[in-house]
């Protein structure tokens, strides 16, 4: 006997009733068995036993078995059977040319009767259904019924996996920044800025294309430009400060004059002597000296003097650091810092959303989103926009990966949820992102770290697809309207 039959058994036992050994003697069946043994077949298989039918020399019945599904849209006919008494069956085999299931009603012998068919999912909550039609002599018809045999119920429990969006923190204050590095170059010993001059178109338009890209945002204000400018240590060290200052004030005003920004818009820095940045390039290049070298320049040593000291440790790397890097020591890092105005009203937000989402805040995205049903495209949309945007925040990768589950891209949603962080309502994602799948065992791994109140419901709704088997429930037929 299979798993399905056993647990039948020990159903229909308890009320009653036995899953197989189900008889019906208005029908001439025995046994009666029904299995869903896989996901493509149904099997159906019972003993038909004519003598159980008790009919008179005359009378005849066709049982027309049919498996028809709750909506009565949707069914299929099995193999029919005669039964026929003494009369009628050899009438019958005389004149008819197909007798291949015609059955003799006064026979003992029980006869195996099965057929397996193709599963269909509408088969999943259907009945088994007798069309018995029976008549006497010459064909006069006496009866006709339809009666139940068997109900299957092979429709597991839906997975109650809520996906949980996270409202992102408000964001009072949209403050942003635009930074880079400029190598504008300079006639030696001059601070006079001269923008055809070399290389100097190219970068020059460096730190006004970013200035460029705010301005041109209607939504961004600029709030501050810091320019910093860095001079290399060679020669003396007072001169270095004039060179540092003196060319950072040059870029400055070259810039407020291309804008017309009022002078508070500007913050300027100088280093004298970019020794930090000579630290790094020792580093990354990997010289043979280099711990010594860095050494070197960690140590108080007076900053006026350390250049002339460092050349005479190091005389042979010495004359490459100069040729090769510390051209590039000098140098202006720029900061433009912008803020974004705050929206409030979800049709502008929607607006903004289209055509300048960079303009947008987590928060806003959010608002945006509940202004569509839950699980419209539009909706699941907007959280896809919002992680373009904030690609590094958890709770824009949090909350793309839930609208990925729900339109089953699970692998997407598996590279948003490993970029989603720790916490709570990470792990409950992580535990809808198993189940939903039905690795239930990955899922109760999360599902247990978690308060109860948070995972009771999903936890109750694995429990009942674990413990669900499928079934048949055998009924028990009353008419016998051609007696």
């Amino acid at each position: 006997m299979n798993r399905l039959n056993i647990f039948l058994t020990a159903i229909f036992a308890s009320c009653g009733l036995l899953a197989s050994g189900q008889t019906y003697k208005q029908f001439a069946v025995a046994n009666l068995d029904i299995s869903h043994p896989d996901s493509h077949t149904l099997a159906v298989s019972m003993d038909i036993t004519p003598s159980s039918m008790h009919l008179k020399r005359n009378q005849l019945v066709r049982l027309m078995p049919i498996l028809i599904n709750e909506e009565r849209t949707d069914s299929v006919e099995l193999p029919s059977y005669t039964v026929a008494g003494k009369n009628q069956y050899y009438y019958t085999l005389r004149s008819s040319n197909n007798t291949d299931n015609l059955y003799y009603g006064g026979s003992d012998q029980a006869i195996p009767y099965s057929v397996t068919l193709p599963w269909q999912d509408w088969m999943a909550s259907s009945t088994v259904e007798v069309r018995a039609v029976a008549s006497t002599c010459c064909g006069k018809p006496v009866g006709d019924t339809r009666d139940p045999l068997a109900k299957l119920e092979f429709v597991p429990p839906v997975l109650e996996a809520d996906l949980e969006y996270v409202e992102p923190p408000v964001t009072l204050e949209k403050e942003y920044v635009l930074e880079g590095r400029a190598y504008v170059n300079f006639p030696v010993n001059r601070t006079e800025i001269y923008p055809d001059y070399m290389n100097n178109p190219v970068e020059l338009r460096k730190i006004t294309g970013s200035i460029d890209t705010v301005r041109n945002n209607p939504d961004a204000t600029i709030e501050t430009i810091t320019l910093t400018g860095y001079a290399s240590p060679e020669g003396p060290y007072q001169n270095n400060v004039r060179l540092a200052k003196g060319r950072t004030e040059a870029l400055k005003e070259y810039v407020r004059k291309l804008y017309s920004f009022p002078a508070s818009v500007f913050i300027t820095n100088s280093v004298p002597e970019d020794w930090a940045g000579l630290r790094e390039a020792i580093e990354k290049e990997a010289y043979p000296d280099a711990a010594a070298m860095v050494e070197f320049i960690d140590s108080d040593y007076p900053i006026e003097k350390r250049n002339d000291r460092f050349r005479q440790l190091f005389p042979k790397e010495y004359a490459e650091l100069l040729k090769y890097v510390y051209p590039r020591l000098r140098h202006t890092d720029y900061l433009v810092k912008y803020n974004i105005k705050k929206f409030t009203d979800v049709e502008e937000i929607k607006s903004v959303m289209l055509t300048r989402p960079q303009n947008l805040s987590l928060d806003e995205f959010y608002a945006a989103a509940n202004s569509y049903p839950v699980g419209s495209p539009e909706y699941d949309e907007v959280f896809d926009i919002a992680v373009r945007m904030y690609p590094e925040e958890p709770v824009a990768n949090l909350n793309a990966a839930n609208s990925a589950m729900r339109r089953g891209d699970f692998e997407r949603a598996r590279q948003l949820l490993q970029r989603a962080g720790k916490g709570e309502d990470v792990d409950y994602a992580w535990a809808v992102f198993y189940a939903r799948q039905g690795d239930y065992e990955s899922a109760m791994k999360y599902l247990d770290k978690l308060p109860s109140a948070k995972s009771s419901k999903l936890i109750d709704s694995i429990e009942k697809i674990r413990k669900y088997k499928g079934g048949v429930t055998f009924l028990q037929p009353e008419r016998n309207d051609w007696n």
